[in-house]
């Protein structure tokens, strides 16, 4: 049985200029060469299993393999460590066939016990590498402990999953960064300083990790597909985006990301740069913490939607490379709801809003600000200075926080905000990876939580269970069609933005492709130079 997930996601990928040397075709590509890629902040982990974000999830896209993976510039799946598998006819049994001959990067064998450790380790909370706490973020936020049911080793290339009920989601679950396979054997070496000490099967290696502001990866010579073209990759956290963009055009990096809006015109005409460009698949958004009073009343959250004015605020921060947002997923996905009409600028109607839900002379909150630039944000204390001004007009006087990236993370996550900034890029291409972890309620009882909301709608729930075991396209479409229009009755969140992804690199990096998702890979680029 082949269960089918369609969506219609558009990449995009620009040059600047048309050059013959742009042509992969025309070439045949180089071994060698190191490329700098510099971005935003540095990794907060290097264990998948720990991972929530993407300045932790692509370098160790890099590292590590997953069963299976999204295609390379589709939204569909290919295998990866699995050659193949099959699915029983009730959809509830899959079993995977591993590739043979894979080791890690510390020699040792990848194997079904391997693929048993990784998984085990997050579910059973008497597995010697359990973490207790507030660990395993992803694995209880996209409850796979509700989807998984047993796993089973049938041999040492073969492995089982028996699923609870029929998901339509489960593949792409399993092509994640939390569950790519580790290495046991690393994992009893280092024990809790395996984050710092990354083991997998990936196709670069880990070197050092001595600074904050310095990843070094090598390329894996007995990769299962076929050794990288570049002999080193290495990820500078670079917090300044102009200082970034400088080291580019001096040709210090080879790529970057999140280039100031202000400055584009410095890459477009330089013919050194050239520039890839893809429509995000992200939101940017305003959280109302609704475990916190006044946010649990719905004039009060109707009120703040109003009071902001999205345009302005999109048109300041994000340019040309912003989309005002009106749902909680971005327009390629399935189930995005066009008949939906954003709630307009109206500061009179959030003043009498206010004074309905007792607050005629507004309140006092605060709002808490992203510390560093993301795909989905390029410039997070500008924009909370805008919010807080248009707060201001209608009464609401915000105080502004925030914190260094890790912390700002904790906090959010423990709902210490009254109003967050906060934002998703697509870990998969589907609907569900943005309402289930961000909109629904069993989340929002976790701490940490990705639900910073705390938004606890029954009938959104009940669409969102709905959506994960229908595998009809054109019904799961019309599930999240409606789930959007749930959304933008009960306003969780003010939505402020999806943006468009922009990297500029060298002109002679070669064969950077794009995914549907966060993803960054550097297993076929190279360098023409």
């Amino acid at each position: 049985m082949t269960i089918r997930i369609l969506m219609a996601v558009c990449l995009l990928v620009v040059s600047c200029r048309k050059k013959s040397s742009d042509s992969v075709t025309e070439l045949k590509p180089k071994i060698g060469g190191t490329l700098i890629y510099a971005k935003n902040g540095p990794p907060v982990t290097l264990d998948p299993a720990l991972t929530a974000e993407t300045e932790s999830t692509i370098p160790c896209d890099n590292i590590f393999d997953a069963l299976v993976q999204v295609k390379l510039g589709t939204t569909g799946l290919a295998p990866a460590l699995a050659k193949t598998w099959d699915i029983s006819s009730d959809a509830k049994t899959y079993t995977f066939h591993l590739r043979n001959d894979v080791k890690f990067h510390d020699g040792s064998p990848f194997n079904a016990e391997a693929v048993l450790f990784t998984f085990n380790r997050q579910r059973n909370a008497s597995h010697a590498f359990y973490q207790k706490g507030d660990k395993f973020e992803y694995w209880k936020n996209f409850s796979m402990g509700d989807v998984i049911k047993d796993i089973r080793a049938v041999n040492d290339s073969t492995v089982q999953f028996e699923l609870r009920e029929a998901n339509s989601t489960f593949l792409y679950l399993i092509s994640m960064d939390f569950l790519a396979i580790v290495s046991p054997a690393a994992m009893q070496k280092y024990g809790p300083d395996f984050e710092k000490n990354p083991v997998g099967t990936g196709a670069f290696r880990f070197v050092s990790w001595s600074t904050p502001d310095e990843l070094v990866l090598e390329a894996n010579l007995d990769y299962w597909d076929g050794r990288p073209y570049l002999d080193k990759l290495i990820f500078k956290a670079i917090g300044k985006s102009d200082l970034r963009l400088n080291k580019l055009l001096s040709g210090e990096y080879q790529m970057i990301e999140s280039p100031p809006k202000e400055r584009m015109a410095d890459l477009t005409s330089n013919e050194n740069i050239k520039l890839f460009k893809q429509p995000g698949v992200n939101i940017a958004y305003l959280a109302m913490n609704m475990n916190k009073k006044p946010f649990q009343d719905i004039r009060v959250r109707q009120a703040i939607t109003y009071a902001i004015n999205r345009d302005k605020l999109v048109k300041e921060v994000y340019g040309e490379f912003g989309r005002s947002a009106k749902n909680p997923i971005p327009p390629m996905l399935m189930g995005y709801n066009d008949e939906i009409r954003p709630t307009p600028y109206d500061p009179a109607q959030s003043k009498k809003l206010l004074a309905d839900a007792g607050f005629p002379k507004g309140f006092k909150t605060t709002l808490w600000q992203l510390p560093i630039a993301r795909e989905y944000m390029p410039d997070g204390a500008k924009a909370a200075l805008l919010i807080q001004a248009d707060l201001e007009l209608v009464g609401i006087t915000c105080e502004i926080k925030t914190a260094e990236w890790r912390e700002y993370l904790e906090h959010m996550y423990r709902g210490d905000h009254d109003l967050g900034m906060m934002g998703w890029v697509a870990d998969i291409p589907d609907p569900d990876n943005f309402f289930f972890p961000l909109l629904d309620k069993t989340v929002a009882d976790q701490v940490p939580s990705n639900n910073i909301a705390f938004y606890r709608g029954e009938e959104m729930h009940q669409l969102l269970m709905k959506g994960k075991i229908v595998a009809d396209a054109f019904s799961r479409a019309q599930i999240y069609k409606d789930a959007c229009r749930i959304f933008n009755r009960d306003l969780p969140w003010f939505t402020i933005a999806h943006s468009q992804v922009v990297i500029p690199m060298q002109s002679f990096v070669m064969n950077f492709q794009p995914y549907g998702s966060y993803a960054r890979k550097f297993h076929q680029v190279w360098l023409n130079n």
